[in-house]
Order: C-alpha cells, then structure tokens, then sequence
C-alpha cells in the first residue's frame, strides 16, 4: 500500500497540468537570451549530453538534450516507467522543456512544458516536477 500511495504522490507531482513555471507554454517559448548569437551558440552547447537524477529516494531518471533541440527523458519509480521526449529551448538561464503527448496507452497524463533552472552544469527542476537535480554525466577519461 506504502508503495501505492509513493508511486502515486510521485506521478501526481509529475504530471499537474498547464506549465510548470508560471508563464504560458507561448510565453515560455518566447524568452530569448539577450547575448550575442556566439555566445548563444556556447552556452547552449554546453547543455547538450546527458543528466541523471540525484537526490529523490528510490527513483530513477534521466534526460538527453539533442544538438536538434530534442530531448529524451525517462523516469522509473515503484511501478511506473514513463519514457517521453519532445523539444527544448535555452533562454534566460533556463532549459525549457516541452514534452510531446504521452503515447496511446501510457499510464501517465500530459507532462506539458517543464522550465528547469540552470546551477553550473546541473539543471534544477521545479520542487512540483519531484524536486532533486539533473547532473550532468561527465564523460569517463580514456584509458591511454
């Protein structure tokens, strides 16, 4: 029962609906980063690779952000395993997240536009997406 009730506060937090930072999904893809087009360029080619949840007990997650501005994402706790992706967009230090409908038959609702802040390399979601931080898998050293 204890398993129930977590999977289910967990997928409740997960899937409210309308966009999670406040801003419509328009105004949410609107925001524009008011630095020269190669800085721009930079920064968000340091936010491509992968990210793996840390810091929420007994759950498992990860997130891709594509060159092409697509993104993979999964998450596993109890007995849900949701996989989902969509597009995403940098601006105004945030990664913007705008997730495709769940596919017919997903045990889960809409996920909708998810606005994570950017700490260093890490990437924050807000406190109602499950909290914790995406960190950035750092690639292994070569053996030489």
């Amino acid at each position: 029962m204890a398993g129930f009730l977590a999977n289910s506060l967990m997928l409740s937090m997960l899937v409210l609906s309308g966009p999670q930072s406040g801003k419509d999904a328009g105004e949410a893809a609107e925001t524009v980063q008011t630095v020269p087009e190669g800085q721009m360029v930079a920064l968000r080619g340091k936010l491509l690779g992968r990210y793996n949840l840390r810091g929420v007990m007994e759950t498992a997650s990860g997130l891709e952000l594509s060159d092409d501005g697509s993104f993979r994402w999964y998450l596993v706790v109890g007995g849900l395993d949701a996989f989902s992706g969509g597009s995403w967009e940098y601006g105004d230090d945030q990664v913007t997240l705008v997730f495709d409908p769940p596919a017919e038959g997903a045990r889960y609702d809409p996920i909708g536009t998810v606005v994570m802040q950017i700490d260093g390399e890490n990437l924050l979601p807000p406190r109602n997406f499950g909290g914790g931080a995406y960190v950035k898998v750092q690639p292994r050293p070569e053996n030489k």
